[in-house]
């Protein structure tokens, strides 16, 4: 079928790319005024080109050009523009070829023409709030890329698929990918070089394995796609959506707008996401304009957005009474606990703020480590960086990591040493999770993941930077230990209150919903040499069906056993030990009274009962 079995009339200027829509494809693009544009279409496997379409002057409107084509059998075509004799590939793309192979630089792209035709079998959001989200942050090839994740379909969006009845067993409600669009992951960059004739510079490709350069944003990415049809990353995205949904599991994305993208751009990408694939969040950081478009933007309203700092006194904006959906994604949460975890000094008057920060207008997620900072494992074995794997003589990354390595740097097999190490650990995923904001989990580190002290692998698609399923006794120990820390939380709907408590008992149940101690009940000094203090809450604040139980959350980061008061349990209730980061071996006191022993570094949780 050629150019003189079609029937080509003016299109709709208001979507943009290649849209099939009826028996029509529309085929949009912007260029100025007075530009001579053109549809390029190729037979799908051949390098030439079929045919092309020239816009007539009937289908511009301001910088739009706009054309609708009936009769053409765009499956057996794929397509570029052509703007005054120069091909450009549309950014709006709903998916391109010549980016199948991952990590090589592409001779040839072109945009492949999506009908969207895909069985959602009714799918449609879970709609968790805040309070009752648990996030987990991964890389879609680095999950399950490494030989001990056993994924039958190794860096792709099936592989996630694969470990669905893993992330339900650790109790998450929300996956958020790192970038999954199609983004150009090569890209050249101009090294210096001297010879006797002076200097000149090298060009050599540069690895973007985390995403953050420029790309396709219409596109899943199609290298981390395990169907090899052209298109078929599309169809492969949504199953994975569709299953993770029916599991009860929600599906965030972050995307990467360099400076200077045209906020219709932005918008639009970010409504197609929304809308074509079903996702749940959206993690974007753009200047405070294009923030504020998109956080009042009526068809956004009820999807969770992440952001690194929405401004002081943000009111949300919804399209209901009630609903809440901007967080603040940033590294506050995670240097003040790490310092607080090492034992730095004058950290409690920060800490005791940050465990019950929810704020009203724009929530918090609360988490310890990303792909830009040491894993967790890392936090605890690493007191400087090891970047050189990254070609760069270790002067990437940051310089201080707030890190300890307890004593040895990097590995090591001393006992002490080690039992040291799985304290930390559980008491940072202790102080995530007991948090009152959204907790989340970097990929691995609910089972000791490390990069050898690297901490920013953003060049490396190797071992370093892929998610090592470890299976040794500590590794096994931390994730049990995650999965009933994730488990308790969610048993205990004062741990994770839809507002930020308030520190009074301003519904007279006896209590204040939550109030802090110290070595006295109802004292806490938080002087600058104090590295102990104790939370606790009140669980008729809950509000839930039946008792909540009263819970007191005990930190100390003194390297000695502290003692810490507490009130009388109401009701003639007990205290007792529900669990400690503490080896149960080592915990002094089976029986609560007024005054009991926390281990040193340690975080004990006490239930009235």
């Amino acid at each position: 079928m050629g150019i003189d079995n079609i029937k080509v009339e003016r299109g709709n200027p208001l979507v943009l790319g290649a849209s099939v829509i009826g028996q029509s494809v529309n085929f949009a693009i912007t260029a100025k005024v007075g530009s001579i544009c053109e549809v390029v279409l190729y037979k799908k496997g051949k390098k030439e080109e079929a045919f092309r379409i020239p816009f007539e002057t009937a289908q511009v409107i301001g910088n739009v050009f706009a054309m609708s084509v009936t009769g053409l059998d765009y499956q057996q075509y794929d397509y570029n523009f052509s703007i005054n004799g120069k091909i450009v590939t549309d950014c709006y793309a709903k998916a391109v070829t010549g980016k199948e192979n991952w990590g090589e630089t592409p001779e040839d792209i072109r945009g492949v023409i999506i009908d969207h035709d895909f069985d959602w079998q009714g799918d449609g959001p879970l709609g968790y709030p805040f309070d009752e989200t648990i996030m987990y942050r991964l890389h879609v090839r680095g999950f399950t890329k490494h030989s001990s994740s056993k994924s039958k379909h190794k860096g792709t969006y099936l592989g996630i698929v694969d470990k669905i009845p893993y992330l339900k067993s650790l109790g998450i409600t929300m996956v958020e990918l790192m970038p999954a669009y199609e983004f150009n992951e090569v890209k050249p960059y101009q090294e210096p070089a001297t010879s006797m004739r002076g200097q000149f510079s090298i060009e050599r490709p540069v690895l973007n394995y985390w995403g953050y350069t420029d790309g396709y944003a219409f596109s899943p990415k199609g290298s981390f796609a395990f169907s090899t049809e052209q298109g078929g990353q599309v169809n492969e995205f949504k199953y994975m959506v569709r299953e993770l949904h029916k599991n009860g599991i929600e599906v965030s994305m972050e995307f990467f707008f360099p400076a200077g993208t045209n906020p219709t751009y932005i918008l639009d990408a970010l409504h197609y996401w929304v809308m074509e694939y079903h996702i749940d969040g959206i993690h974007v950081n753009c200047e405070e304009a294009v923030m504020k478009m998109i956080q009042t933007d009526n068809l956004l309203c009820t999807t969770k957005i992440f952001t690194y700092s929405f401004a002081n006194g943000t009111d949300f904006y919804s399209g209901y009474e009630g609903n809440r959906n901007l967080a603040n994604f940033n590294d506050d949460f995670m240097v003040a606990a790490r310092k607080f975890i090492k034992g730095d000094e004058d950290m409690l008057n920060s800490i005791s703020y940050k465990i019950k920060a929810n704020p009203p207008g724009a929530t918090v997620v609360n988490y310890v480590a990303n792909h830009n900072t040491f894993t967790l494992y890392d936090m605890v074995s690493y007191d400087r960086k090891y970047n050189e794997a990254n070609g760069e003589n270790n002067n990437d990354g940051a310089v201080y990591n707030y890190s300890w390595n307890c004593g040895v740097e990097g590995d090591t097999r001393k006992r002490t040493i080690m039992e040291l190490r799985k304290k930390q650990i559980k008491n940072a995923l202790s102080m995530v999770l007991l948090s009152q904001g959204v907790p989340m989990i970097y990929a691995g580190d609910e089972m000791c993941n490390s990069q050898k002290g690297n901490n920013n692998p953003y060049c490396l698609d190797n071992e370093i930077s892929w998610t090592n399923w470890n299976t040794s006794a500590i590794a096994k120990e931390t994730l049990e230990f995650t999965k009933k820390l994730i488990q308790f939380r969610k048993d205990h709907k004062v741990l994770h209150l839809s507002r930020e408590p308030k520190q009074m008992d301003y519904k007279s149940y006896g209590l204040p919903d939550l109030s802090f101690h110290g070595t006295k009940a109802w004292y806490a000094d938080f002087s600058n040499f104090n590295r102990h203090f104790s939370a606790m809450y009140c669980g008729k604040y809950a509000e839930v069906e039946g008792q909540e139980q009263d819970i007191i959350v005990a930190y100390n980061m003194f390297w000695k056993p502290v003692k810490i008061g507490i009130p009388a349990a109401r009701d003639k209730k007990t205290w007792k030990i529900a669990f400690a980061t503490e080896n149960p071996k080592n915990i002094i006191e089976k029986e609560v009274d007024k005054l009991f022993t926390v281990g040193a570094r340690c975080i004990m949780v006490l239930i009235a009962e």
